[in-house]
């Protein structure tokens, strides 16, 4: 009988779900449905609707890879990279074509920051798109990655895709951060001339969040120095430099030493440039290679040492493969090498 006790106890939790929260709390029932503000999880005679915003993680006896999913992801969040990668392959795998809408929501939310941490924009705003449809409040608070410069086909098609769901959009939850996303879009992908003649970048160079403010006044400096205007784009930086002592150290480098390319000065410029590799090489991986090969540009037009310049652009192709400024650098190399 004691056997047998232990093996109804065993299949009714194989059949029950649970949802635990970020302050502890468990609920053990089922759960019903995916609403605006959460997951609805029925506990005895008793419903609830538990936030996303408190949900730490959730299992269910009908679907158990969710469970070992969630654990992965749980480390993850602690900083642990191979086990998102981990969580991500079980994720991807759960069976959700015909699963419950609510169990849809969960691997897409997973899924989303998954996507939004390793870069992969597309994936990222087609997760956050797919969820904003089935629940609205869900997405309030996430933050879309910003768009990579170089993916100007992949951006064009995400330009489209934004458009069209605004339309519909309204006044939902999450339309103001979709026009944000647009503008960095339309930033990336439309003419220097008319974004700064526009005004595109007045809402956010008054942003009073300093990260949005700073990242639009960074925008500016890229858009002035594309369009010749080079004395503007100096007093732009000297504005930056007075107006936000916190910006971000390694763009302040960068264009500082674009800044003094311009301005003939080669030998300042290229030691502008070498403070992203040796200060601050991780931050930003396109950005430190494409100081590395300036840096080889600059040394080479204050008449350096060939050597000198090849191993900066060495350092590049070596430790930055993949990235736009490793390419360029790579054909430096082979230009030296010839000559």
């Amino acid at each position: 009988m004691l056997a047998s006790a232990v093996l109804m106890l065993g299949a009714l939790a194989w059949g029950q779900d649970r949802i635990r929260t970020a302050a502890g709390i468990g609920y053990t029932g089922e759960i019903e449905d995916v609403t605006e503000s959460g997951l609805r999880i029925k506990v005895g005679s008793l419903r609830r609707v538990v936030p996303f915003s408190e949900i730490a993680s959730v299992s269910s006896g009908e679907y158990p890879k969710l469970k070992e999913a969630e654990d992965l992801y749980e480390q993850a969040v602690g900083g642990d990279t191979e086990a998102m990668a981990k969580a991500a392959k079980i994720y991807d795998a759960i069976p959700t074509k015909r699963a419950p809408a609510w169990l849809r929501t969960i691997v897409q939310w997973r899924m989303y920051s998954v996507y939004a941490a390793s870069g992969q924009v597309q994936k990222a705003l087609d997760a956050y798109l797919a969820m904003a449809k089935q629940s609205p409040k869900l997405v309030a608070d996430l933050t879309l990655p910003g768009p990579a410069p170089d993916r100007h086909e992949a951006n064009r098609k995400m330009l489209t895709q934004v458009e069209k769901a605004l339309e519909s959009a309204g006044n939902a939850p999450y339309a103001d951060a979709l026009r944000n996303f647009r503008v960095s879009l339309q930033l990336l992908e439309g003419d220097p001339k008319e974004i700064l003649e526009g005004g595109l970048l007045d809402k956010p160079l008054a942003s009073t969040d300093p990260a949005v403010r700073q990242s639009a006044m960074f925008k500016k400096m890229e858009l002035l120095m594309t369009v010749g205007r080079d004395q503007e784009a100096a007093k732009w930086l000297d504005r930056i430099r007075t107006s936000e002592p916190n910006a971000n150290p390694a763009e302040m480098a960068y264009w500082s030493g674009r800044v003094l390319e311009k301005e003939k000065k080669p030998i300042e410029a290229a030691l502008a440039f070498m403070r992203l590799p040796i200060l601050y090489a991780r931050m930003n991986p396109q950005r430190t290679a494409d100081a590395l090969w300036r840096a080889g540009k600059a040394l080479e037009a204050a008449e350096a040492p060939k050597n000198e310049a090849a191993v900066v652009y060495q350092e590049a192709v070596s430790d930055y493969a993949g990235t736009q400024g490793a390419e360029r650098a790579r054909r430096e190399l082979a230009r030296l090498g010839a000559e």
